[in-house]
């Protein structure tokens, strides 16, 4: 290989590539190797292809690889490789060449925006992801409330079930006592009566031993 042809390759890695004879942007080159023929050498460009440049949508496609002779490149930026067969292209192909270099730079702002517009939208999934598992320790909690409610329902309903059997064992129980009074009563009334006769027999054999009138009441 020629001495500096190996710098010069690594100078064209990760650059646009321009044709001003076909006043357009060949590709991005991502990798570079160097071929010899005899006395000669060349540049193997492997280059991502663009689609759509200027159109609001630019992006790369597929790969391909391009030959070329050093004496081809007209100039290398720090951003772009100039063809032209090694010539000065005439002043159309300059201004050709001007209006594809305000294409590049309008991609590449239009890349910078997408870029923020990723990052921000990352952002945003982050929040909303947070956002999610609050809601999911959220949902859990209720869940549970859900099931302690549920469960103090159950036990209100078996309360109110003891409640209603305790209300008509109260009944019970009333009428039990409503009974117990009126047989307490009766038993009063009998105990009463005949202690009034046994009294009255009392006094009237006192009388008639006494030879007395008896009597009818105390």
């Amino acid at each position: 290989m020629p001495e500096g042809g190996e710098t010069k390759a690594n100078q064209l890695i990760n650059k646009f590539v321009v044709s001003l004879t076909e006043g357009k942007i060949l590709g991005f080159v991502t990798d570079i190797n160097v071929e010899v023929e005899g006395d000669q050498f060349y540049f193997i460009l492997k280059m991502k292809e663009i689609e759509n440049l200027g159109k609001g949508q630019s992006m790369f496609s597929s790969e391909k690889k391009m030959k070329i002779r050093p004496s081809e490149i007209v100039n290398v930026g720090p951003d772009v490789i100039i063809l032209g067969d090694g010539k000065v292209p005439p002043l159309r192909e300059i201004e050709r060449l001007n209006q594809i270099a305000e294409e590049y730079n309008s991609l590449m702002r239009e890349l910078e925006a997408k870029e923020k517009m990723i990052e921000r939208l990352k952002e945003e999934n982050f929040n909303l992801t947070k956002q999610v598992e609050e809601l999911q320790r959220e949902l859990r909690k209720l869940q549970i409330i859900k099931e302690d409610f549920e469960h103090l329902k159950e036990q209100l309903v078996r309360q109110e079930g003891q409640l209603e059997m305790a209300r008509d064992y109260i009944r019970l129980l009333e009428g039990i006592r409503h009974d117990m009074d009126k047989l307490k009563d009766d038993v009063d009334k009998l105990l009463q009566s005949q202690l009034e006769e046994v009294v009255r027999a009392i006094i009237n054999e006192e009388l008639n031993a006494r030879g007395l009138k008896k009597t009818s009441f105390i």
